[in-house]
């Protein structure tokens, strides 16, 4: 996301964020972005929301913003609203995955498709990273045609390309303390229970048993410890007795680097919009194993750039991650497949001229409304 913010910063957009203090304001300001903190809970809090509704509106009142755009989750609820307030010219909303997916039932489904058509009905238009979900929308009516936009989602190809780091990998194996024949199976993520954290210590249970040689690398960004499905990867890594064989790392700038060291990229996530972990791995030469989900499977082919494996199955995902260790080929193959379609198809460039034509094309809207 950083990238493209300073990407659509020098197509011409004056660019501010207006976020929660998480920690990574400095950065974005090392960038050349306005940053302004608000109160901000991931949750539902509706104290802490409603100071962050009126905080937002305050903030884009004094801003005097052609756009707003907001982004999953929270900013489904409280950015279109806010917006629509301030009476901004055009309030945009980019959905990284609806809340909820194929698998979702009874009250949840219900709850958050109701979430969704709530802030469809406050924004002017929506962006999509999933065309499964673009799709969905249309089928469904969640606003006319023209005000749904698919932008898919990118990475930045001047940033992750392997021929960029040609004697990273055994740099930064030394560094984390891997040998050079040590199978590395990668996780890059929240530090959240939906993303599939547990599965992977429990996949890393299972293959430590049949690979002396594997190791677990998992690169997370944590939660907050009010967050109600946040998880602990040293916690994780007693409990399912793999310490001696799993590394964990939390705010890592150096994700690149990171990559190289992976032989194999995991993604057992329960939701997803378009993965960016999965589209960064791809770009590194790395195979990705990942859930037969949307978004997932939208990056990934199937038996070519990589493996599907069902939801929530451990057994099949450490089968899946298992065939890749045990043929070294198989992975290289992958890996050169995958780049190939990540250059084709997700690259950051391409992600940030649909934004751009988008702002253009709403801010014209606005302006007849």
């Amino acid at each position: 996301m950083r990238a493209r913010l300073m990407r659509l910063q020098e197509v011409g957009f004056a660019i501010s964020v207006i976020c929660g203090d998480r920690g990574y304001g400095d950065r974005l300001r090392e960038c050349g972005l306005n940053v302004l903190p608000i109160p901000f809970a991931r949750e539902i809090a509706p104290w802490t929301d409603a100071r962050c509704l009126l905080a937002l509106k305050r903030a884009l009142n004094d801003g005097g913003y052609d756009i707003t755009h907001s982004h999953n989750p929270k900013g489904t609820l409280i950015g279109p609203v806010a917006g629509q307030l301030a009476k901004v010219r055009a309030v945009v909303h980019t959905v990284h995955g609806f809340l909820f997916n194929e698998n979702s039932r009874g009250l949840h489904r219900f709850a958050a498709e109701g979430a969704e058509r709530w802030c469809a009905r406050w924004s002017d238009d929506l962006l999509f990273q999933s065309r499964e979900d673009f799709d969905y929308a249309r089928e469904r009516g969640y606003k006319k045609p023209e005000r749904l936009h698919l932008i898919g989602n990118g990475v930045d190809e001047r940033r992750f390309d392997p021929d960029l780091h040609p004697r990273t990998r055994a740099e930064k194996r030394a560094e984390l303390g891997f040998a050079e024949n040590d199978l590395v199976v990668g996780m890059v993520t929240r530090l959240v229970r939906e993303k599939g954290c547990i599965e992977f210590f429990q996949m890393a249970a299972r293959l430590a048993e049949q690979w002396p040689q594997a190791r677990f690398l998992m690169v997370g960004i944590p939660e907050s410890k009010d967050q109600s499905d946040a998880i602990d990867p040293a916690q994780l890594m007693c409990e399912y007795g793999v310490t001696d064989y799993c590394t964990a790392l939390e705010h890592r700038t150096d994700m690149p680097e990171l990559y190289t060291a992976m032989d194999v990229l995991v993604l057992p996530s329960y939701r997803e919009g378009l993965p960016r972990a999965v589209i960064e791995a791809g770009a590194m030469n790395l195979p990705v194993v990942v859930s037969d989900i949307r978004g997932c499977r939208e990056v990934v082919i199937d038996g070519e750039t990589g493996l599907l494996f069902p939801l929530k199955d451990v057994q099949a995902l450490a089968g899946a991650v298992g065939r890749l260790l045990a043929d070294g080929d198989l992975r290289l193959a992958m890996g050169k497949a995958g780049r190939q379609r990540v250059m084709k198809h997700y690259t950051e460039a391409r992600t940030t001229q649909r934004v751009a034509d988008c702002y253009r094309k709403c801010i014209e809207e606005g302006r007849r409304r």
